[in-house]
């Protein structure tokens, strides 16, 4: 409620509000400066008191009344009969409160401006101007493009593609197993498989293409074989055919050497088999997946490899693999190195910045090095341990407009022969980048790192080889955005005089594994291979079965139906007949 009121000018009130505790104890009291023009809460000028205008030493934070002058000093009375005096402040500069009896005229701190003479702090640069690191503004000025320049920036020259803005995270989504994790299916979808439409590529690295080439040369040449056989009598022409015939019954494998026609279906087969090899031989080379540099061009889908995958999250609870504790053991003794940087701001390493650890109850100095640049304060230092309770203070009442933590660690790297196992620790490069469009960041934010260990394991392609493990941290990162980061209204409340940042890290209790296996052995390959080829056999052989056993006798019986008459008057008694029989 209101306890006095004062006019600063005709549009400005000055106003004494008391707080009371729940058994209404008159407890403390604030100062609102009005502007009655306005009839909300950005009616709300300034509060006091507040961080750029905190009470004075021996200053009561209970006020009995306040009484503003025609030339807008202000003079409050508080409960022990003290008295405070603020005098308006000119443009650039705010009234402090902070030391004596009467205020004194300070520079406005960096991303703040005073336009005009006013009792009240300076207020923060609108998103998009800053103060361009200087202090002591009446006026805002534009930042730079695509520079980061949120609400209260003190730098405009910032660019939002700044290394100190970029988060990176080493955690990959791990890949999904192929549709078909069966060699033979696979085989048989690449070599047997047509669909429409088709890329050119796709055509060209097609065995079932080349194979329907074959037989379609295959038919012309049994229509030449024909011709030259029945209507044509040249003696050279017929010396041809018959070499001919000899060489495609020597490569039949359907009839076993007595077809002619056979060898032109076993150039099909092999045909078939040879693009089958050479497909198993590129497709069992592309494993792991973290040495296949290159496209799949022997294949339609580019994207094939030989490898199989499988994720789930296992309990710490249970103890691991025999072959997994070395890795377990790296992970547990990298050092970490924590990074936290304070981005936009004109707070610097004289500034005592104090990095603690909280015990319980205690708290001790962790040794750290401040380095400033380009409107940044970026701190470093070595943990103690993985799970560890930070506390970053800063003196003073600059503004922050973002923050980013980080964590480093080294690699390593071991071999153990009694293991068969290979174990690489992958140096830890962890950021990320907080801010928030038109806020700053808060006096007390607090963040909470927890830690997950990801174990990989990768099976080798030959049994006899070395199982390999890698493993890295990963980092997720939880906070309350509207504790963290306050806008223009919530800054007016504020009355800290430092900035504390909280940062809790602790490990899960489970971690992730990850088992990359082959689709195919060696073994598997070579049989799966010699079976096809046996397929491709038997398949054709059936087609010239069908034919013999029922397409030729079909077709002769329609002839000898329809062509009855013609064939006794120009063709030999069974001659038709004997045709077909050596067709």
């Amino acid at each position: 409620m209101g306890k006095a009121v004062g006019w600063f000018d005709a549009n400005t009130s000055v106003v004494l509000v008391n707080t009371y505790s729940l058994s209404y104890i008159w407890s403390a009291s604030r100062v609102f400066v009005y502007n009655m023009a306005l009839f909300n809460s950005s009616g709300i000028m300034s509060v006091f008191p507040n961080a750029q205008q905190p009470l004075a030493t021996g200053f009561g934070p209970i006020l009995i009344t306040l009484v503003v002058t025609v030339t807008g000093t202000v003079t409050m009375l508080d409960s022990q009969g003290d008295i405070s005096i603020i005098f308006p402040a000119a443009p650039g500069s705010y009234a402090d409160t902070s030391w004596g009896t009467v205020s004194w005229a300070l520079d406005c701190i960096g991303g703040t401006f005073n336009p005009q003479l006013s009792i009240g702090p300076c207020v923060l640069c609108p998103q998009g101007n800053s103060t361009n690191g200087l202090t002591g503004q009446s006026i805002c000025v534009s930042c730079e493009k695509d520079a980061f320049c949120p609400t209260g920036a003190a730098f405009g020259n910032i660019g939002t593609s700044s290394s100190i803005l970029t988060s990176a995270s080493q955690a990959l989504a791990y890949p999904v197993s192929p549709q078909s994790v069966r060699f033979d299916n696979i085989l048989m979808q690449n070599m047997l498989y047509l669909r429409s439409p088709m890329s050119g590529h796709c055509v060209l690295v097609s065995a079932f293409f080349w194979a329907l080439i074959v037989i379609a040369l295959g038919i012309v040449i049994i229509f030449v074989m024909i011709i030259l056989k029945y209507y044509v009598r040249n003696t050279q022409l017929q010396v041809t055919r018959e070499r001919v015939t000899r060489l495609l019954k020597q490569t039949d494998f359907i009839g076993e050497g007595e077809l002619w026609m056979g060898g032109i279906a076993t150039i099909s087969i092999a045909i078939l088999a040879t693009f089958a090899y050479i497909f198993s031989s590129a497709y069992f080379q592309r494993y792991p997946i973290e040495r296949v540099n290159s496209p799949a061009n022997f294949a339609c889908d580019t994207t094939l490899t030989n490898a199989q995958f499988s994720s789930g999250l296992m309990s710490l609870t249970v103890s691991p693999n025999d072959d997994e504790v070395p890795m377990f053991n790296l992970l547990n003794a990298q050092q970490f190195t924590v990074h936290l940087d304070l981005i936009n701001t004109l707070f610097t390493c004289s500034d005592n910045v104090i990095l603690m650890q909280n015990r319980g109850p205690n708290q001790f100095m962790i040794t750290s090095t401040c380095v400033e640049s380009n409107g940044s304060l970026s701190i470093s230092a070595v943990l103690p341990s993985h799970v560890v309770t930070l506390q970053l203070s800063l003196t003073g009442i600059e503004i922050i407009g973002g923050f980013r933590f980080g964590l480093t660690g080294p690699a390593a790297h071991q071999e153990e022969d009694a293991l068969d196992g290979i174990y690489t620790l992958t140096d830890l490069h962890f950021s990320q980048a907080f801010s928030v469009s038109g806020r700053i960041l808060s006096q007390q934010p607090s963040f909470t790192v927890q830690l997950s260990k990801l174990v990989n394991r990768t099976y080798p392609l030959d049994e006899n080889d070395a199982t390999e493990f890698s493993a890295i941290w990963t980092a997720y990162i939880s906070y309350d955005i509207d504790q963290n980061f306050i806008d223009e209204n919530d800054y007016k409340y504020v009355t800290s005089s430092g900035t504390t940042i909280t940062i809790g890290i602790s490990e899960v209790p489970y971690y992730i594994s990850n088992t990359q296996r082959p689709i195919t052995d060696q073994a598997e390959l070579i049989f799966t291979d010699l079976l096809f080829t046996i397929v491709c056999i038997e398949i054709f052989g059936l087609l010239f079965l069908i034919c013999r056993l029922i397409i030729i006798p079909l077709v002769k019986r329609l002839y000898h139906c329809c062509c009855r008459r013609t064939v006794a008057k120009e063709l030999p008694k069974n001659g038709a007949e004997k045709t077909f029989d050596r067709f």
